[in-house]
């Protein structure tokens, strides 16, 4: 059996990230004496480490994991984003990558030894559950993650969401609204809550910036769901007191606000406002037309794939977070008050 980064990570008891940047000369703060513990152990399992940082690779295998396979068909968010990786892979020459269900790999349902070949990096696309992250982990060096917040050490391409979502309020702000709803989205696959996503770290800022109180009546979560929307929307009309404008974390989730919307009898934006997160296609055809936060989804996949084949050439020798600009686009779903 091939001996892994994980086998010896396990052995000398420090991070699988660690164990890399020691056996390709990465610089890094370990002490010496744990640098050839780290080599002799290698040495010991018989690990072969093939990757030089100089040397240009012949032939390169990308492979992308996915949140959740279903989203690559009917979320336009990450269809988009998976369009621009399969589009830059087919300009640079390269073929077509596998794409996997990141709850495949936890299951034991997709063959790891696609991992195996030394010319092989990851694109994790969406937030993942820390298992699925260190799985890839101990079996490949070259991982960067499309559109998540940087927590481990391997490259990351992402969006200021935080940033977003305090935008999309202080629009809503200077337009005179002070009773603001939100509607975010839950991740039942990473174990993350909607209290904690950074859209809603956002919208707690944006408020605190105004000196804006939280209505918790008001806030509700919609699971990233255009029925999630739905019902959270529901749940705002069920209270004595509504909002005046809301934001909600993603488009889809806006789609069903607007249908509860329309069946209460008020209508966009003279009786609420409203203003999204991710600018996917339908947002300009929906009635009305929605003010949302742009996403630049295929630069996302077109731009991981080239910042990974340049990590596989060595010209980027170390793990970089980088971030893609965000814009408000400004449409009909809002009204001054």
């Amino acid at each position: 059996m091939k001996t892994t980064l994980k086998d010896i990570a396990e052995r000398v008891n420090v991070s699988i990230s660690t164990i890399s940047r020691v056996l390709n000369n990465v610089p890094t703060s370990i002490d010496e004496q744990t640098k050839q513990n780290i080599i002799c152990v290698a040495k010991e399992l018989g690990y072969r480490n093939t990757r030089i940082q100089s040397e240009k690779f012949s032939e390169k295998k990308i492979v992308t994991v996915i949140s959740d396979m279903k989203n690559k068909y009917y979320d336009p968010y990450f269809t988009e984003i998976i369009f621009g990786i399969e589009r830059e892979l087919l300009e640079n020459n390269q073929m077509i990558n596998f794409t996997y269900d990141s709850s495949d790999l936890v299951n034991g349902f997709v063959n790891e030894t696609i991992f195996d070949d030394e010319n092989v990096g990851v694109i994790c696309v969406g937030p993942m559950h820390p298992s699925v992250i260190e799985i890839i982990m101990a079996r490949v060096q070259l991982i960067i993650s499309v559109g998540t917040n940087p927590i481990y050490d391997i490259d990351y391409l992402t969006i200021d969401f935080e940033k977003g979502a305090m935008k999309a309020i202080e629009y809503l702000y200077r337009l005179g609204h002070k009773n603001i709803g939100f509607i975010g989205g839950s991740s039942p696959k990473t174990g993350v809550s909607f209290e904690d996503e950074t859209r809603y770290r956002g919208f707690l800022k944006a408020l605190k910036n105004h000196n804006l109180s939280l209505n918790p009546e008001w806030v509700y979560d919609g699971a990233f769901e255009t029925a999630g929307g739905y019902e959270a929307m529901n749940k705002i009309f069920s209270q004595k007191k509504r909002p005046t404008a809301l934001f909600t974390a993603s488009d889809r989730m806006a789609y069903g606000a607007y249908k509860s919307i329309l069946e209460h009898g008020w209508s966009i934006p003279d009786d609420i406002s409203i203003v999204s997160f991710d600018d996917i296609e339908m947002s300009k055809f929906v009635h009305p037309e929605l003010t949302t936060v742009h996403v630049y989804k295929e630069e996302l996949g077109r731009t991981a794939v080239k910042l990974l084949l340049q990590r596989l050439d060595g010209a980027i020798p170390l793990p970089m977070t980088s971030y893609l600009p965000l814009d408000l686009i400004i449409r009909k779903s809002c009204k001054a008050i």
